[in-house]
């Protein structure tokens, strides 16, 4: 079971969710999504910790990807502390037309600090480069950009994604350098990109996505 944690705090990961579970669906992917508001969960009427439950979700080998959101409050509650993540994504909250404090001080002292994961999904405009951390979004410098952008009169997005170099995945291969569209229906570009990077980091072959009709191939 691969635990990914999506930052939806400044409701900047919906689409995101969205986006794993139709990929999910049309590749036999078991997904399972909780949104935890406390420590404590309950699983077949009885009461465990959220580290517990996400143990015996591992035990059970029924899920494949665990999805764990990220609501407000939430990370300042320290929910997450006991929790091994593979992947946390991470948005550029300044598109929410809120404020915010500074991306490289969130990061280090926030996320680093009550988080245990392997990888940092994260925009390109964290302009943070470190092991263990992927960069996404427009700029040529990030490890998994779009170069452009089309949306349709039913709402479709269509992006045109480049992974910019080698990336390790959870299933241990490695991603090679291409370019290659990808469609999906998004508030902002910048969910369906995060979306389409954390399969990518999960193990799928970008070289054999079919952006028209959604259909992905494993490595």
């Amino acid at each position: 079971m691969i635990t990914i944690g999506v930052d939806n705090t400044l409701d900047m990961g919906k689409d995101t969710i969205d986006y794993m579970y139709e990929i999910s669906k049309n590749r036999g992917i078991k997904i399972h999504h909780i949104v935890p508001s406390k420590s404590i969960i309950y699983k077949n009427n009885k009461i465990l910790s959220l580290r517990s439950y996400v143990e015996c979700l591992e035990k059970e080998e029924r899920v494949d990807l665990l999805v764990i959101e990220f609501k407000k409050n939430s990370i300042e509650n320290d929910l997450y502390r006991n929790i091994s993540f593979d992947i946390i994504v991470l948005f550029d909250h300044f598109l929410a037309q809120k404020p915010f404090v500074n991306h490289k001080i969130y990061f280090e002292h926030k996320i680093l600090k009550y988080f245990k994961c392997k990888c940092y999904l994260i925009p390109d405009t964290y302009h943070i480069k470190r092991q263990g951390c992927i960069t996404y979004g427009w700029h040529n410098d990030a490890d998994i950009s779009l170069s452009s952008v089309e949306k349709d009169p039913g709402g479709v997005t269509k992006i045109q994604c480049c992974i910019q170099t080698c990336i390790p995945t959870q299933k241990g291969t490695f991603t090679i350098p291409i370019e290659f569209p990808v469609c999906g229906k998004t508030r902002n570009t910048e969910e369906l990109l995060a979306g389409v990077a954390i399969f990518i980091l999960y193990g799928f072959d970008a070289s054999t996505f079919v952006s028209q009709n959604n259909i992905y191939n494993m490595v």
